[in-house]
């Protein structure tokens, strides 16, 4: 089963080509379709769900937008993945972005380009063998919640500043890494 998911808004344009191609696939085809107006005439199709977990665990393949949320939920299942970049959602480079710089960290990841030619990455996909991504370690979530939150730190709040500006330099260490492109 391939699964594909838009998020909570539209991405009409892989929507629409998926339901294109669906009826050349052997495979059955779930949508999640979020905001869209299009509705599929060649695939199942729903627009939210409280968990998306269970077609996760049901599909051989997941196709969704580049949001980098989805993208990790994702890379977690270890599942096959094609990932494609909604121009339409936020800034049009946004997504593309993001989706050019982790998908040369995470090898498990198919970043899709032209969604025209999403079914030569389907292919392409069903042949991919994901290798398992490892989650890079940050934790400056942690060191600025405790810089705001302690009243009587046991170290000074220089210190604890240090530590979150430390981390939020290693943070932008891994992005021009990746090849990120305007890192600001």
């Amino acid at each position: 089963m391939i699964f594909v998911t838009v998020g909570t808004g539209k991405f009409e344009e892989l929507v629409k080509e998926i339901d294109r191609i669906a009826p050349k696939l052997k495979d059955k085809i779930i949508i999640q379709i979020g905001s869209g107006e299009y509705k599929p005439k060649n695939c199942e199709w729903f627009r939210f769900a409280p968990s998306l977990d269970y077609y996760y665990k049901k599909a051989t393949l997941l196709i969704s937008h580049g949001g980098p949320g989805i993208v990790f939920e994702i890379l977690d299942t270890g599942k096959k993945y094609i990932a494609c970049a909604n121009r339409d959602r936020t800034d049009p480079q946004h997504q593309v972005e993001f989706l050019e710089a982790i998908s040369k960290e995470a090898t498990s990841i198919i970043y899709c380009k032209d969604i025209s030619k999403i079914s030569s990455y389907i292919q392409k996909a069903k042949k991919h063998k994901p290798k398992k991504y490892k989650k890079v370690k940050c934790c400056m979530d942690k060191e600025v919640e405790k810089y705001i939150t302690t009243k009587k730190p046991k170290q000074s709040k220089a210190k604890l500043l240090f530590k979150v500006i430390k981390s939020y330099v290693t943070l932008v260490n891994i992005i021009i890494k990746s090849g990120a492109k305007n890192v600001e």
